[in-house]
């Protein structure tokens, strides 16, 4: 194994690429989001579901230089987690789908863990400005009988009945729970993970992007989240008193993403100044023929 190091390191000098890297390429990816609300957790009526969602399209621009490299990674970003209703008996009879969707733009920092000529496995660290593009909250679930906390204003429309032990909701189909309007256009997410680039021949490569993603601000606007901390007399609770949409707590989205994609490659050889020795390269003159000695004659 020290032998197969060695040999390892003394083929790794000569393969180590001395040009600029710049490549332009393409990818596609999924994520795995989690909505980290505080106040949904003490609801006792939903409980959050590890899903998937599909990052369909994304454009990369790469330069790389020995020992670090910058990327852009603009891409459409689908994040939110989906929270399953569960009623009264702890059975499951429907689902709270958060659904955000962003244009998203990574700016990162690529620092590369080895430089060689084929294969380069860089640390990546980004932050990326992003827009929203649709955001929603949606409820589906079937007739049953919920457990509506203290301070959740309980829906006046007919089908909602109020008993001593929960509250009987009808059957409801992908209703608009939170709109659009509720969340900001903005916001602002942070990056660590892993990148790794295999070149295929002198002008592709194939590349492997794994990041986790944190959610810098809460998504959702200041004035519905006052309208959270301030429950009002006019949407009563279960019990008669002040209520609210929802129980309030801090909220962070994270996602845990994957792309793969495919570069195109330019590469530029490094050029090389050529040194010389000041003074005695410009003012060296050879010396003149000096008179031979008589012992010479």
């Amino acid at each position: 194994m020290r032998f197969a190091f060695i040999g390892l390191l003394t083929l790794s000098g000569p393969l180590s690429f001395g040009q600029n890297i710049e490549s332009l390429g393409i990818f596609t990816g999924f994520a795995v989001p989690f909505t980290v609300d505080q106040g949904l957790r003490q609801d006792p009526r939903f409980y959050p579901k590890v899903i998937l969602r599909a990052n369909p399209i994304g454009f990369f621009y790469g330069y790389d230089k020995t020992g670090y490299g910058f990327a852009l990674t603009p891409s459409y970003t689908q994040i939110g987690q989906e929270y399953t209703i569960h009623n009264t008996s702890g059975g499951q009879v429907g689902i709270r789908d958060i659904h955000l969707n962003y244009i998203t733009v990574p700016v990162a920092l690529k620092i590369h863990i080895n430089d060689l000529a084929f294969f380069r496995l860089s640390l990546v660290a980004s932050i990326a400005p992003s827009f929203l593009v649709t955001g929603q909250e949606t409820m589906t679930f079937s007739a049953s009988k919920l457990d509506y906390p203290s301070g959740v204003s309980v829906p006046t429309t007919p089908g909602y009945t109020i008993a001593y032990d929960g509250v009987f909701v009808p059957q409801t189909n992908n209703e608009v729970y939170v709109s659009k309007n509720k969340f900001n256009v903005l916001q602002l997410f942070g990056a660590i993970g892993l990148r790794s680039d295999f070149d295929l021949n002198d002008n592709w490569s194939l590349n492997f992007d794994g990041r986790a993603n944190f959610g810098i601000f809460d998504p959702r606007t200041s004035s519905y989240i006052r309208t959270l901390k301030n429950p009002s007399a006019a949407t009563p609770d279960a019990y008669g008193q002040p209520g609210s949409p929802d129980i309030y707590g801090a909220r962070r989205d994270i996602y845990l993403s994957l792309q793969i994609g495919i570069c195109r490659i330019f590469q530029y050889k490094q050029k090389f100044a050529t040194h010389e020795s000041g003074k005695l390269a410009t003012h060296y003159k050879p010396p003149k023929n000096k008179k031979r000695s008589p012992i010479h004659k």
